[in-house]
């Protein structure tokens, strides 16, 4: 079964739109394998504060019309987790709202 991760990216000026967001994905009701804290600085191949979602094949629908609907001015990156970093983070990946520029020399090939 393949899972999935959301990266949902904010700054100092939108970390209160993060924190509702946090908030509101924690009370959704989804099955999701992981919800993250924020992390207030650039980490792994995110250049960019950001918080991770984790879930599954069978949520990928609901989680990505959730969110979707519910990001406001946030970037979110979303990839499939198959164990090959470099490819779930460029061809296996999908952007909501800006596209940001990872730093793919933190991922194993």
């Amino acid at each position: 079964m393949i899972g999935y991760h959301a990266h949902i990216y904010y700054t100092a000026e939108t970390r209160p739109e993060a924190e509702a967001l946090h908030a509101q994905v924690a009370k959704a009701g989804f099955q999701y394998q992981y919800l993250g804290r924020l992390i207030d600085r650039p980490v792994g191949p995110h250049p960019v504060p950001m918080f991770e979602l984790d879930f599954g094949a069978e949520e990928e629908p609901a989680v990505m019309d959730f969110l979707n609907q519910r990001r406001g001015s946030l970037s979110v990156l979303v990839h499939e987790v198959t164990g090959h970093d470099l490819r779930d983070h460029t061809t296996g990946a999908r952007w909501l709202g800006q596209e940001l520029v990872l730093d793919f020399s933190a991922l194993d090939p």
